[in-house]
């Protein structure tokens, strides 16, 4: 009877057991499959970030490649790497385990727990190989990099009807600034608006008359006034001068060679000419950008387009070590020359700082080094040099230094980037990861230099390309609010900074693309925006949430960078010369001994008092007072400058030589304007340098300080004052 009852028992139990073993095994297939399903996701990334770099390539650490998964099975010199479901036994979770790889800092517990898991389910692989640029990480860009993907027009966000809003880009900027419990700042005052207008477009102060005009005009006609005198800003010849710094000090220009002979480029002029010119006629930036790489290619005969390709040898140039060197010290030097070309187009045109990857894969970005060598390749034949060409209706010749023709040589792939170490051919082609723009330009490794440079031109000014555009328009942000969108300007890779409002971002692009690559259309967008006619004054609420004004809650004050503030002064006190264009004025006298050399001097001419976008730049000789204000080194790019504050420029506008003699001519000018009586005279020293009368407590400290220490040093404190050198 007991047998009778047990066996059923047994017989049900043993079903129970084998449907559950069933079960489990069905899960266990079930994990394994979902795990290797998440290889690309969940492993692939943890390899990438922390084993490829010592274990891919041709030659991996200790023989073991991670990259695919024939090289990962077959393991290394010490034993597989990996042997599917059995963790305990493979050499990866074997060292993971232990810590001692990777070696810098061993994974965390999930990423540990990954990996273990995913051996343990059969190490079933993924992408294979895996495609170490694809992924983003937290270590690394990949192809999936939000700069890289295509520009795509957004939607105008809508707008509660209470808020002020000028154009789209009030919308965007309202969308993160409401969320944080924000408003924006109320509107500056006209005063101060037409300082700001004046300055950001034409880096000149305006006239006191222009001041009151402005005034009432808004008072008769608002929104129309401002209309008004941004187009006449933007019309202004001074708009070149102004935008066309920005741009020199972006392509490094110089007009020296550098290096330890520093000779003088006396034809070098033309180019920052021919900057000042396209800005003024608003070239679509397309073609602006095509002519500086090609210009000579694509238009033989025409004088501007030659001199346009002065972009391309703006930069320091080592004629020692191209002339006077070993032939493997000239192979270096030649290396890094033509890395300049590649750092300076890179960083210009798509804010990718593709030289990096000169000696291995670089280390942020998805760009390999194959990749810069099709870039170094397309550049190949370019050669510094001064070239004849004919201008006026004569056809006269002149001295310009712009591309000189050369042959191009077959590149290749340099181990570590030493030329003395040759890899495979490569052929000019462009980074496949900007996915829109096609990186393979069909030509053979021996193909003529104006091929490879035309195809270059094309490929980065197609408008396709999803980072020429952004790049162009994030530095104009750059330039009228103190702090680009993306406030890495010449960096839209992993290291540089992420951008604050990416829709605006691209709504902007997109905009450009549309309007036919005008830039005096963003810059008209920019200006005439509530955003940007904010009052600049400190809000602690604001502060304490957004302190660095990344959501632009008001408009920061500036300072006048060197150049402006130097032409400030000429300006206010009449001694500005404001001839257009022409070779530079020098404010140093030099000799040549071998090397050439540089004294700098503080002349008193009217030749030397014209812009000082128009001084020769030498490399080795420095001014005292734009070195002060931070003008930066023409020897390298200068997407952005430092703002510092130091006691040394305090001093220099109190002493320097030109600054005293600059007081007084300032008096000079008062007198003559208001005569001999000191309270005309104060008024029209605030008048012409901060664009307003004394208001009621300071009316009478000015008036006190003239009868004390005379009118020239009233001329010299204002000339040094907060409020000359600032823009609010």
């Amino acid at each position: 009877m007991c047998h009778q009852v047990t066996w059923p028992l047994l017989s049900c139990i043993g079903r129970y057991c084998g449907t559950m073993v069933g079960l489990w095994l069905l899960a266990v297939n079930s994990i394994s499959a979902a795990t290797a399903a998440d290889f690309d996701t969940d492993v692939a990334p943890i390899l990438i970030d922390n084993c490829l770099e010592c274990h891919s390539g041709a030659d991996p650490s200790g023989g073991l490649s991670l990259a695919d998964v024939e090289s990962a099975r077959r393991g290394g010199e010490s034993g597989a790497a990996i042997v599917p479901g059995d963790s305990d036994r493979s050499l990866l979770w074997k060292h993971i385990e232990s810590g001692e790889m990777p070696p810098k800092k061993p994974l965390g517990d999930q990423e540990k727990k990954a990996v273990r898991n995913w051996i343990a389910g059969g190490a079933k692989w993924g992408t294979s190989p895996i495609e170490r640029f694809r992924i983003t990480t937290k270590k690394r860009a990949g192809t999936d990099w939000w700069a890289l993907q295509s520009v795509e027009r957004p939607e105008v966000p809508a707008v509660e009807q209470n808020h002020r809003i000028r154009n789209p880009i009030d919308a965007f900027v309202l969308r993160k600034l409401v969320p944080r419990g924000l408003q924006p700042s109320p509107e500056a005052s006209p005063r101060v608006l037409l300082r700001r207008l004046s300055f950001d477009l034409t880096g000149l102060p305006p006239a006191p008359d222009q001041v009151l005009l402005f005034e009432h005009a808004m008072h008769q006609s608002g929104e129309a006034a401002v209309g008004h005198v941004v187009n006449r800003l933007l019309d202004s010849k001074h708009f070149g001068e102004r935008w066309g710094r920005h741009w020199l000090d972006v392509v490094r220009f110089g007009e020296s060679q550098g290096y330890e002979r520093d000779k003088l480029r006396t034809d070098s002029w033309h180019y920052r000419d021919w900057v000042i010119d396209a800005f003024n006629s608003d070239m679509p930036y397309d073609e602006f950008v095509r002519l500086q790489l090609a210009g000579d290619i694509l238009y033989p005969e025409n004088t501007g387009a030659i001199i346009a390709t002065g972009f391309l040898v703006a930069g320091a140039w080592d004629e020692v070590g191209q002339s006077q060197q070993s032939s493997a010290m000239k192979a270096v030097v030649r290396q890094d020359e033509i890395e300049d070309y590649v750092g300076t187009i890179s960083q210009t045109f798509l804010g990718l700082t593709a030289n990096c990857a000169r000696c291995h894969d670089h280390k942020f970005d998805p760009i390999s080094q194959k990749e810069y060598y099709q870039l170094a390749s397309a550049v190949g034949g370019v050669r510094h040099g001064s070239r004849n060409v004919l201008a006026g209706n004569e056809q006269k010749p002149f001295p310009v230094y712009a591309v000189k023709p050369g042959s191009a040589d077959v590149t290749y792939v340099l181990a570590r980037g030493n030329p003395a170490v040759r890899g495979e051919v490569v052929t000019p082609g462009g980074v496949a990861a900007i996915a829109a723009a096609n990186s393979t330009f069909g030509l053979t490794a021996d193909s003529p230099d104006a091929a490879r440079r035309r195809a270059l031109a094309e490929w980065i000014t197609q408008e396709q390309n999803p980072l020429f555009a952004r790049v162009i328009v994030n530095r104009l942000w750059h330039y009228h609010f103190s702090a680009g969108l993306v406030a890495t300007p010449n960096d839209f890779g992993f290291n540089g900074g992420r951008p604050s409002h990416p829709e605006l971002l691209n709504w902007l692009a997109s905009e450009l693309i549309s309007s036919g690559w005008s830039l005096k259309h963003i810059h008209r967008l920019i200006v005439t925006s509530a955003t940007y006619r904010q009052s600049s004054r400190h809000r602690p609420e604001c502060a304490a949430v957004d302190a660095d004004n990344r959501l632009l809650w008001r408009k920061s004050p500036v300072r006048l960078e060197a150049e402006a503030l130097r032409d400030s002064i000429l300006s206010v006190t009449g001694q500005l010369n404001l001839q257009y264009g022409g070779a530079p004025y020098r404010d140093f006298t030099t000799h040549v001994k071998n090397t050439q050399f540089y004294t700098m001097t503080d002349p008193d001419s009217p030749d030397v008092y014209r812009r000082t976008v128009y001084r020769t730049w030498i490399r080795s000789g420095r001014n005292h007072l734009l070195d002060a204000f931070d003008c930066p080194d023409p020897s390298t790019t200068a997407p952005k400058r430092a703002v510092t504050t130091t006691p040394i420029q305090a001093l220099t506008l109190m002493n320097n030589s030109f600054v005293l003699r600059m007081a007084d001519r300032f008096a000079e000018r008062v007198t003559r304007d208001a005569g001999t009586d000191i309270s005309t005279q104060a008024s029209r020293v605030y008048q012409l340098a901060y664009s307003r009368s004394p208001n009621g407590d300071e009316a009478s400290r000015p008036e006190q300080f003239i009868k004390n220490h005379g009118l020239p040093a009233l001329c010299r404190v204002v000339l040094n004052s907060n409020e000359f050198i600032h823009v609010d």
